[in-house]
């Protein structure tokens, strides 16, 4: 089992993971995203900002099961291959002046500049929307509070997961 607060603690610095979504055929469409965490405290949720006429958006409103990758380089091992949290969830399609996701976008200066060049890209702000990403109980991980010495050495100590529930 990982330490919960170590695995949010690397979701929450990051802001780059991989959402997958399921297309009308069941078919898997994986797309990189930019993401920003809710606030320490809340309940683990993560924003997305784009467009209404995306495919993800798309297929959120027709199936809001979702996947989400997140890769953790290793700070001074850049081509180590990097560790990991994945989990499934599900997702949700909010309006652009959602006072949470807006909230969580403005908490950063890079993220800031993200939402306002997805403001200025749309032609209507009306198209711009937010996806909230929710985890289900698990987030499993890879390598998540190890050092890459440590995960080439003992490999099978780098996987785990995380009880979001507190529970075992």
């Amino acid at each position: 089992m990982t330490d919960l607060a170590t695995v949010e603690n690397s979701i929450r610095r990051r802001s780059f993971g991989t959402l997958s979504t399921l297309d009308s055929s069941g078919n898997p469409h994986a797309t990189a995203v930019t993401y920003a965490a809710a606030g320490e405290g809340t309940n683990l949720t993560l924003y997305i900002t784009t467009r209404t006429t995306n495919v993800k958006v798309k297929n959120i409103r027709r199936r809001p099961q979702v996947a989400f990758v997140i890769p953790v380089p290793h700070r001074f091992l850049p081509m180590m291959p990097p560790a990991a949290v994945q989990f499934a969830g599900s997702a949700e399609i909010l309006n652009h002046e959602n006072a949470d996701a807006r909230g969580a976008f403005h908490a950063d200066w890079f993220l800031r500049r993200i939402l306002a060049a997805e403001e200025r890209i749309v032609a209507q702000r009306a198209e711009l929307c937010f996806i909230a990403v929710r985890p289900r109980r698990w987030l499993s991980t890879y390598g998540i509070g190890m050092s890459a010495l440590d995960i080439v050495r003992h490999p099978g100590d780098a996987i785990g997961r995380a009880d979001l529930t507190g529970g075992n």
